[in-house]
């Protein structure tokens, strides 16, 4: 009896051992194009902005908000002014913008200008976007899956055609290769993580299309 338990117990450790261990993500062209299908689909998401180090032509240190596919976007972050890191509140809508500092209200500005050095609008632009990128992918090398924000996700090396890429991250140098999460499910990005030299920018992508309404301040 003793022996039939040990054995029982043996197989059930090997059997969560070898779930532990992430399979590999299916081959690029079994996922990315559905992928790119499901982000164009997409009317609103939560994002997460996080940059870490410095990265030159890019003023901000962070950004989170909600982003809609028709050009509006709202929430909080902090950018480089004036030699300091300064956090601001912003609403996008369209082609009109106001950002609010630590004090007064909002004022209204240019997009890409010093005050919101980056348009977050452009995460589901119908040409520079996410669903963009990945429809105009040059190379895509799949990774052990695992599990991303309490999703369980694909994960993929991927390099984006430089040109199609040259508005996402508004950064000197090449940053058009990246390392993307994918829900299993969904297909939809959770994760997207740039590198260069010893700086990284992270994005995170939660609450795909929650009931949200943008105004004006």
């Amino acid at each position: 009896m003793k022996l039939r338990l040990l054995a029982a117990a043996a197989t059930a450790v090997l059997a969560l051992a070898s779930c532990s261990g992430g399979e590999e993500s299916p081959a690029a062209d079994e996922t990315i194009p559905d992928a790119a299908q499901a982000m164009s689909e997409v009317e609103n998401v939560h994002f997460a902005l996080d940059v870490e180090g410095e990265v030159e032509g890019l003023e901000v240190s962070s950004a989170q908000g909600t982003v809609t596919a028709d050009g509006s976007a709202e929430g909080d972050g902090v950018i480089s002014a004036f030699g300091m890191d300064v956090e601001v509140s912003y609403v996008v809508i369209g082609e009109d913008a106001w950002v609010k500092g630590p004090t007064g209200g909002f004022q209204q500005i240019e997009v890409g200008g010093d005050e919101l050095p980056y348009d977050p609008t452009v995460i589901l632009s119908e040409d520079r976007g996410i669903a963009a990128l990945l429809a105009a992918y040059d190379s895509a090398e799949p990774q052990e899956a695992e599990e991303v924000d309490g999703a369980d996700a694909y994960r993929y090396r991927i390099t984006f055609d430089p040109e199609t890429f040259q508005d996402f991250i508004p950064a000197d140098g090449e940053w058009n290769e990246a390392t993307v999460w994918f829900d299993t499910e969904t297909l939809q990005v959770v994760k997207a993580e740039f590198a260069q030299g010893d700086a990284t920018v992270t994005l995170h992508l939660t609450d795909y299309n929650a009931d949200v309404s943008i105004e004006a301040p």
